[in-house]
């Protein structure tokens, strides 16, 4: 009868050994997650900044992207089917695609679609600035709900004009929301600019500046 105690003792010593060890190990996995968020956090904090000192604001962009958390309804006209798409924003590691509406366009609008921005170039302007604005949020509208998820270095791609440009992101930064954004970027490259609300807070703006890395007939 010891026996039998002294073994079930020591399962019993065994499986909460074995429990703790497992709880440490989800804490350090736990906390090292985060520990790599915060030191990626910093990293493009530092990259924003050094970017920001090597370029200067060469244009002010009125817009407030704000946080959606309702559905839009749009009246929008469909020819043959389909919106009069003149090209499209296509980001693979969000699972984004959104057509892009001529600037003219009644619904080239943030509250309808991925607004084409007045003041923007088109991509086929060497040396130019492709400037797109999108709601985030949980709406129907909210196209760029995912633009927290990427990092410098992450590509986007833009269809126009029967040719495919690709772009890569070198810098990300915020603004105050208070009607404009400051567009720092390398005059000398050829960019696209997105711009929503943050993530998680209401009074501040996030901007991303990419620049050209090819261009291909697709």
């Amino acid at each position: 009868m010891a026996i039998k105690n002294t073994i079930k003792n020591k399962k019993e010593t065994l499986l909460a050994i074995v429990g703790f060890l497992l709880l440490i190990i989800s804490l350090f996995l736990f906390h090292y997650q985060k520990l790599l968020e915060v030191l990626d956090d910093l990293y493009n904090n530092i990259q924003s900044e050094i970017y920001k000192e090597n370029t200067s604001s060469n244009l002010v962009v009125d817009i407030n992207v704000d946080y959606v958390d309702h559905d839009i309804e749009s009246n929008e006209p469909i020819s043959n089917g389909t919106p009069n798409y003149i090209g499209f924003l296509e980001i693979d590691k969000i699972n984004l695609r959104q057509g892009l509406l001529p600037k003219n366009s009644y619904y080239n609008y943030v509250d309808y679609h991925v607004q084409i921005m007045n003041l923007s170039d088109f991509p086929d302007k060497v040396g130019g600035n492709f400037i797109l604005a999108g709601h985030s949020g949980t709406s129907n509208v909210a196209f760029f709900r995912n633009l927290y998820k990427l990092k410098i270095g992450d590509v986007a791609k833009v269809y126009y004009q029967s040719k495919l440009y690709k772009y890569s992101i070198v810098n990300i930064y915020k603004q105050v929301k208070d009607g404009s954004v400051n567009i720092y970027r390398n005059n000398e490259k050829t960019t696209l600019t997105l711009i929503t609300c943050t993530k998680d807070d209401k009074k501040s703006q996030t901007i991303y500046i990419l620049e050209l890395d090819s261009v291909e007939a697709y």
